[in-house]
Formats: C-alpha cells, sequence, structure tokens
C-alpha cells in the first residue's frame, strides 16, 4: 500500500490496544482533546455492540441498471428500525466494498443518494456499494436531553455496522471502505471500534458532535452535560484508533461551519498512515475532492 502522509504532527490521543473482537488488553483510558477523560477503545466498542447475529431481513424492493450496474432499493434491519438504501452492484462477483454515509446539508443530495454518482463510477473496478439512508439528525430532531442525544448518536452508529454486514453478506471476506460527508464522517470515524473499515475518506467533518449541536441545533443546552455525554464519542477523541486503517481527510477552505483551526485538531489527532486535503470549495466540496477520493479508495483497497 502505498500512502502519500501530508501530514506529520504528533498524534495527541494515544493508540489504543485494538476492538472488543479482538482479544487484546485494555488499554489505559487517555483525556483525549476534550475536556472530560475518554474510555479506552474496547469500552467504546461496547457502547456500539448489538445482536450480530440477528437477520438483516434485506428486502429489494426495486432494481435499476445504470453505467452496467445495478442500483438496487433495499430495506434492512437495524436494531428496531428499518434501514432504506441504495445497494450498487458491479457486474461479476465483488472485489471491494464500500459503506457511504451522506451529509446534512441544505443544497441537492442531502441524503442517500449524495455518493450514487460515486458508486457507479466505482462499480465499474468491481465495488459493491451501500448507500444507506440516516436518521439523526434528519429524521430524528436533535434534543436539549444529552442522554437521549447520545443515544441516538450510538443508535445511528450501530445502522452503519449493520451496513457493513450488509456489505460482507453480499461481497463475502473482500476489502471494506468507509465514506462519509458532514454528519457521515462523524458517524464514520466512531467506526473505528468496529476495525473493519481498511480505509476512511472523512470530508470536512466537526471535531466534536457537542459543537455542532450547540451551534445549530440547542443553543441553551448545557455544554457541560454534552461535553460529559459526548467525550467517548466525539470525532476527535476515536481518530487516533484509526491504524491500522489508513484515514483521508478532505476539508474545504471556504468551510462556514468547519474552520481551520478545527480541521487542523482533527487531522494532527489522527493516528497515521493519514492524509489531508484542503479545496477551494465550500463545505460541499467539489469535483476535484470527488476525484481524489476515488483515486484514495482505488489504491488503499487494492484496486489499482
Amino acid at each position: 500500500m502505498r500512502l502519500t502522509t501530508l501530514v506529520t504532527l504528533i498524534v495527541l490521543l494515544a493508540a489504543c490496544g485494538g476492538g472488543s473482537d479482538t482479544g487484546a488488553p485494555p488499554a489505559q483510558s487517555t483525556a483525549g482533546t476534550t475536556s472530560t477523560a475518554v474510555p479506552t477503545l474496547d469500552e467504546r466498542a461496547e457502547l456500539f455492540s448489538y445482536d450480530q447475529s440477528a437477520p438483516l431481513n434485506l428486502i429489494e424492493k426495486k432494481t435499476k441498471s445504470q453505467r452496467g450496474a445495478e442500483v438496487v432499493d433495499v430495506v434492512f434491519d437495524a436494531a428496531n428500525r428499518k434501514v432504506s438504501a441504495f445497494l450498487v452492484r458491479p457486474k461479476g462477483k465483488p472485489k471491494v466494498a464500500v459503506l457511504w454515509a451522506h451529509w446534512y446539508g441544505e443544497e441537492a443530495n442531502p441524503n442517500r443518494k449524495e455518493f450514487l454518482v460515486d458508486a457507479l463510477a466505482l462499480a465499474e473496478d468491481g465495488v459493491v456499494s451501500l448507500l444507506p439512508q440516516e436518521f439523526f439528525p434528519w429524521l430524528e430532531p436533535v434534543s436539549e436531553d444529552a442522554a437521549a442525544d447520545r443515544q441516538l448518536t450510538i443508535d445511528q452508529v450501530v445502522e452503519l455496522r449493520r451496513g457493513l454486514d450488509v456489505l460482507q453478506e453480499q461481497a463475502g471476506d473482500v476489502p471494506l471502505g468507509f465514506v462519509g460527508h458532514d454528519y457521515g464522517a462523524m458517524f464514520g470515524a466512531l467506526l473505528v471500534a468496529d476495525k473493519r473499515p481498511q480505509t476512511y475518506v472523512l470530508m470536512a467533518p466537526d471535531a466534536t458532535f457537542s459543537n455542532w449541536f450547540l451551534k445549530y441545533f440547542v443553543r441553551g443546552a448545557s455544554k457541560t452535560d454534552l461535553d460529559r455525554a459526548f467525550a467517548p464519542l466525539e470525532p476527535v477523541n476515536n481518530v487516533g484508533d484509526v491504524a491500522p486503517a489508513s484515514v483521508f481527510f478532505q476539508f474545504a477552505k471556504s468551510d462556514r461551519f468547519v474552520p481551520g483551526y478545527v480541521a487542523d485538531k482533527l487531522t494532527e489527532a489522527a493516528s497515521e498512515p493519514k492524509r489531508a486535503e484542503s479545496y477551494d470549495a465550500g463545505h460541499e466540496l467539489d469535483d476535484a475532492a470527488r476525484t481524489d477520493r476515488l483515486a484514495w479508495l482505488r489504491e488503499e483497497l487494492g484496486l489499482s
């Protein structure tokens, strides 16, 4: 695997000893980069535990052909929720699988359609993709109850883990990648405890959920309560445990939501191997970012 490491700053989060399924001994708690102590990776993994033996009950509702691939409208089970998604199947047996998590945007496609063009492009290389519709905060609103919002965040991550289950059911034991934008990237950063993705593309994430919740949703909520509740869930307190997977951060130079110092904070906190790029675009990013992330996925997942 050839990586271009553009950032060689000191990692601020101590790398922990592996996910709960690895049998590795628990690492010591670390203060991370928030004021509240962060549990070990094993303890964080327990937050996202679920019944892996539960049936997915995948239902294929309708299928259409696009660019030589099948785009299937599906529904699957995740805990007590039904998740709608697009499953993009390539011709032949899949070589690689990618899970995509969309943004909370004001522009076009702030939903499971956001990455359909990307998924179709990769289908030509033998990649099967799942593009689920996320629910928090798209359908379930942020409240002023820190405990309730914490649980909804955990539930959203469990849905993404079930998405990985769908991909493995479809493709078997192939390399797995993850791409997320905005909130999708922030939830994706919490998949590090799952340990299945081999590479991550995190597009324009904030360092903390509490920051965005307070700034855009619940300005009257208690910052102390949010910080305490979300310390184990903050992206900046999790990206230090991405290794041995690689991570590619994509930020925007004219991002009105994620300032440069936040981008720097996240990049510094991430484990190696990592790469970061900043594009002449707004929070939605641009075609140059698309070209780079597709190239990254092809290289990191062994397609080029």
